[in-house]
């Protein structure tokens, strides 16, 4: 499948999936960029020093303000302020179905297509690192069952995509799953904890 025609694919499964104004807490932005000569997806590390989601991988993307006209906006405007991504260069292409953090905030991704390369600049406040994963990842490797984590006391081992030194799990890893579910027809085996039922999984 060629760039032109992945991003075609997109555009039409995501055609009836507009982004609703309202129905969830916060927003992120699933930024795929294509000046690379192939679809890539940013994320984001953030930084140690968080007291939320500290050293984890994410999209660009936060709580939506009582300024924020939608999710829309919620989502472009904290990816400006995170990594510097003009919302002038993102043409909104749809969106997937809200999922609940395990902070229990329930997240709406909103997915986006980066016609530019705009030089991005991550946020020291917010941001640790950011780098862009070729969606060619996500069509041939298959998660890792073996990142260990602890919530709530409780020791977990739960599936995780690994990519370059980083590790991809949790909300992020579960919404790239379902991105390539909806955006693309592709199935990826991601089993869930059963541990966490409505925790971390969309909202029925």
């Amino acid at each position: 499948m060629t760039q032109h025609s992945q991003i075609t694919t997109l555009r039409q499964n995501l055609a009836d999936q507009a982004v609703p104004l309202d129905g969830a807490d916060a927003a992120v932005l699933i930024a795929i960029f294509t000046g690379s000569g192939e679809p890539e997806v940013l994320l984001t590390r953030r930084p140690t020093h968080m007291t939320s989601h500290a050293g984890e991988v994410a999209f660009p993307g936060g709580k939506r303000d009582a300024s924020d006209a939608s999710l829309t906006d919620t989502a472009l405007r904290e990816s400006e302020e995170e990594v510097a991504l003009p919302r002038a260069c993102v043409e909104i292409l749809g969106a997937l179905k809200p999922a609940r953090a395990k902070s229990g905030i329930k997240v709406l991704p909103v997915v986006g297509w980066v016609r530019d390369e705009p030089a991005l600049i991550g946020n020291p406040d917010e941001v640790e690192s950011l780098f862009r994963v070729p969606l060619r990842f996500f069509f041939e490797q298959k998660p890792a069952r073996d990142h260990r984590i602890n919530f709530r006391g409780i020791d977990l081992v739960v599936p995780c995509f690994r990519y370059d030194g980083y590790i991809i799990w949790g909300l992020t890893a579960y919404m790239l799953v379902e991105f390539m579910r909806q955006g693309f027809d592709h199935a990826i085996d991601y089993p869930w904890p059963p541990i966490l039922p409505g925790v971390l999984v969309p909202q029925k």
